[in-house]
């Protein structure tokens, strides 16, 4: 009982170290301000920052309660969209701030079609995506 209750402690603190460091990582790269200045939606990132932290726990639960969604394709696509965004966001404000583009674009010499060099890179990404949830043998449970 004792083992069982210090390791029930254990996997909280660990938890909660992990979330505060993944959420750090979010506030330091500044995703939240830098996608309210760029939408012009300032007024909102209160708003924003409490849905950050909402989907932080749902993750973090679906990780031990069995979420069942009813069986709405909808539900299923606008989740599926919402990670989507959230990932996307994510490496774009990650490579925003260690000025990945200015370098790729300085050495590879690159003057004009920097949004259809991105428009492939995403594209890309989604046929792969594609690929490996849709085709049989790249999926491995």
């Amino acid at each position: 009982m004792i083992t069982k209750a210090l390791m029930i402690i254990i996997g909280y603190s660990t938890g909660m170290a992990i979330a505060a460091g993944v959420f750090a990582f979010i506030a330091a790269i500044g995703i939240v301000p830098r996608m309210a200045q760029r939408s012009q939606t300032t007024k909102y990132i209160r708003l924003y920052e409490d849905m950050i932290l909402l989907g932080g726990l749902f993750g973090t639960t679906a990780m031990f309660v069995d979420y069942r969604l009813p069986q709405i394709p909808i539900l299923a696509g606008g989740l599926a969209l919402a990670i989507g965004v959230f990932v996307g966001v994510l490496a774009v404000a990650l490579t925003e701030v260690l000025n990945v583009i200015p370098i790729l674009m300085r050495r590879s010499r690159i003057t004009k079609g920097l949004s259809w060099l991105l428009l492939s890179f995403a594209l890309g990404k989604v046929l792969g995506s594609l690929v490996y949830f849709c085709v049989d043998g790249f999926y491995v449970l």
